[in-house]
């Protein structure tokens, strides 16, 4: 074999390597700027691949009402959610079996409606159902709420702040240019390493990032490049409001409920029936 074989082969075999070097650093860094996105976020990617959307309407908001004995899919509303489901266990049924038990004893033999819900049992893997049920909670406002978390929840609401961070303030919405890719949740395990305490959430609200952000090279060269910046609203909004804001995401952060938690509108009905309200 010639030395000029044996250099080849010698650069053949770099060049593998530094193809297989170069795509497992992509995929670190992939898995890096996506290990973070929450399952409210993951849970609107299931909803629109799986043609939820194309029922329920963009952000479970349907267009149009159908046609009066057709049935068809309700909005995902606040209101609409707690009529048709009790707890997140029902909406899960809704999602696995098409409606859940209850419904379907009540109704015994009466005949489907023409439009109804399709059961994804065996298409939706665990993952993806935990996710889905995630997105509807948050974006029909499910959960019951202190009155301290509320008036955050509503000033939040009334700045917008909902349409860059999602439902909530649950999402991982897409953001071309910053670190990570995506505008981070308040819920998730970017928030603290963004907003260490109450202060700096002042800081953000009012000027639009923290001092301590601004002055770190890296994280200053992001806060520029990112396409979706955060809007300095200014000494408009007040030290108390920061506050409410602030206890609506400590809130927000807490420890899930559990998966039989009720409903505030079903919480009333279960009243004076305490087989009801001990899960089902």
């Amino acid at each position: 074999m010639s030395s000029s074989d044996g250099t080849s082969r010698r650069l053949a075999r770099l060049a593998l390597l530094l193809v297989a070097f170069v795509a497992a650093a992509a995929g670190a860094l992939r898995w890096w700027r996506t290990h973070n996105i929450g399952p409210v976020e993951r849970g609107w990617r299931v909803a629109s691949r799986n043609g939820c959307l194309s029922c329920h309407g963009a952000a479970g908001q349907p267009e149009e009402p159908h046609p009066e004995g057709t049935g068809g899919a309700p909005a995902f509303r606040h209101d609409d959610v707690t009529e048709y489901a009790r707890d997140r266990d029902e909406i899960r049924e809704w999602i696995l079996d098409g409606k859940p038990r209850r419904l379907r004893e009540e109704e015994g033999d009466a005949p489907s409606p023409l439009l109804s819900m399709p059961a994804f049992r065996g298409v939706l893997s665990k993952q993806e159902t935990d996710d889905l049920v995630a997105w509807i909670v948050a974006v029909s406002d499910f959960d019951e709420m202190p009155d301290a978390a509320r008036g955050g929840y509503d000033l939040a609401l009334g700045l917008g702040c909902f349409g860059c961070h999602g439902p909530g303030g649950r999402g991982d919405t897409p953001n071309p240019g910053s670190l990570k890719g995506y505008v981070p949740s308040w819920s998730g395990a970017d928030y603290p390493e963004l907003v260490k305490d109450e202060a700096e959430l002042g800081e953000w609200i009012r000027d639009g990032s923290p001092r301590r952000l601004r002055e770190h090279p890296v994280a200053a060269f992001f806060l520029h490049r990112q396409l979706v910046r955060m809007p300095a609203f200014g000494p408009g909004v007040t030290n108390d409001e920061v506050r409410q804001i602030g206890a609506y995401i400590r809130w927000l952060r807490r420890e899930p409920p559990p998966p039989g938690v009720l409903s505030p509108k079903n919480r009333k009905r279960a009243q004076g029936h305490p087989e009801r309200a001990t899960g089902w």
